[in-house]
Parts: structure tokens; C-alpha cells; sequence
């Protein structure tokens, strides 16, 4: 096996493991609980809200939170997460027959064209975990790749926390350089807002970036 092989094959596990491990301890984010992450939930819906959507794709679904929201207005979801324990949680949510495939992977290992195109992509809270554990060049491969997977006129929905905490991860110049990609690679930014809440007595900020890719090219 080579080096660069054997350098990924620990990447991909050190992800699984790392996000396996804060699943097990229930939800970690309070994706369910909270007040917050509720009506930040509630304004992603709101955002992709005004068309219905016949294939998804979620990336992320941890529990299937807001696969519950978007089952309302997409007649297929394809949901990934790399976290047994999430995956297995996801199922027995009922949100409808048909609607939700939620699958165990890596979204760095998917094959995002197989299954395309693709109208509606969804990235929540993901993207920034990705730049922490794998280079730059994998993420634009893969912002790359999931343009190429999405329909014309399809959508990209990005909402990332912007600051707010101490978390090197979440500095607003590195979010916005994470949107910014997508940009680079064809997408066109359809709206744009920060969304403002209190969490834990806490002003939290969050990124929402809907794109889309031309109808035509």
C-alpha cells in the first residue's frame, strides 16, 4: 500500500472514529433539544422552502434532525453520515415510506455522480470538520464533484456556525473561504444570510449559503 494510500486510509478512519465516538454519547450537538439549533433547523426549511425537490442529497445527517424537515418538501433523500451509531439512530425516524435512505459513508469515498443528479445537495455543520481532517485539495475535488453531480438549476445549501465560540474551526474567514469554493467551482449564490440566536447564553452566528448551479452552461 502506498504512503498517500495508507495516509487517507487513516484519515478516513481517525473521521469515523472521531464522530462515532460523540454519538455514542447521545446528541452531541443538541440538534433535538435545543432551542437554537431549532429554529436554526426551522430556517434552513425556510430557506429551501418554494420548491419541491425530487432527489436529495443530505451529507451529514447525523440522527436525521433536519432529514425530518427536509422530508417535507423532497420526495427521495439520500442521507449519509459516517457514524454507525447516527445511521442507526436515523432509521427508525418515520418520515415517510420511501422518502429517507439513510446510508453508512464517507462522503470523501461516495461516488456522488452515481446516483445523479442530484436537485437539492445539503452540507450542514460538515464542512468545516472536513477541513480539519483532510487537505484542501480533497475538499476542492469534492466541491468539484458535487457540482458535477448536480442537476441544472439544481441547489447547494450551506450553513456552517460563523464564530461565536472558541473553536478555531469556526473562524469566520475559514467559513467563508469554504463558501467561497463551491463559488470557485461553477455555483452560483442564489441568497445569503447570517442567522442569529443564544445558546448556552452564548451569540452564536451561523452562515446560511443557498446556491445554485446555471440552468444552463
Amino acid at each position: 500500500m502506498s504512503s498517500v494510500r495508507t495516509g487517507r486510509v487513516l484519515i478516513d478512519r481517525t473521521a469515523r472514529d472521531f464522530f462515532e465516538r460523540l454519538w455514542t454519547q447521545g446528541d452531541p450537538w443538541e440538534l433535538e433539544s435545543s432551542e437554537f439549533e431549532q429554529q436554526r433547523l426551522a430556517r434552513l426549511l425556510a430557506t429551501l422552502d418554494g420548491r419541491r425537490y425530487q432527489r436529495a442529497l443530505e451529507i451529514g445527517c447525523g440522527r436525521g434532525a433536519f432529514t425530518r424537515h427536509l422530508a417535507r418538501i423532497a420526495d427521495h433523500i439520500v442521507a449519509l453520515d459516517i457514524a454507525p451509531t447516527a445511521i442507526t439512530a436515523a432509521r427508525t425516524i418515520a418520515v415517510g415510506p420511501g422518502i429517507a435512505d439513510f446510508r453508512l459513508a464517507n462522503i470523501m469515498q461516495y461516488d456522488v455522480r452515481a446516483e445523479g443528479p442530484w436537485d437539492l445537495v445539503v452540507m450542514s455543520e460538515t464542512i468545516y470538520y472536513l477541513g480539519w481532517l483532510y487537505p484542501f485539495f480533497d475538499l476542492g475535488w469534492l466541491a468539484s464533484e458535487l457540482f458535477a453531480a448536480t442537476g441544472p438549476g439544481g441547489r447547494l445549501l450551506l450553513a456552517n456556525t460563523e464564530g461565536g465560540c472558541e473553536d478555531a474551526l469556526l473562524l469566520p474567514w475559514l467559513i467563508r473561504t469554504y463558501r467561497d469554493l463551491f463559488v470557485n467551482v461553477g455555483y452560483d449564490v442564489e441568497s445569503e444570510e447570517l442567522f442569529g440566536g443564544i445558546k448556552h447564553g452564548v451569540d452564536m452566528k451561523v452562515l446560511i449559503s443557498l446556491l445554485a448551479k446555471p440552468s444552463s452552461l
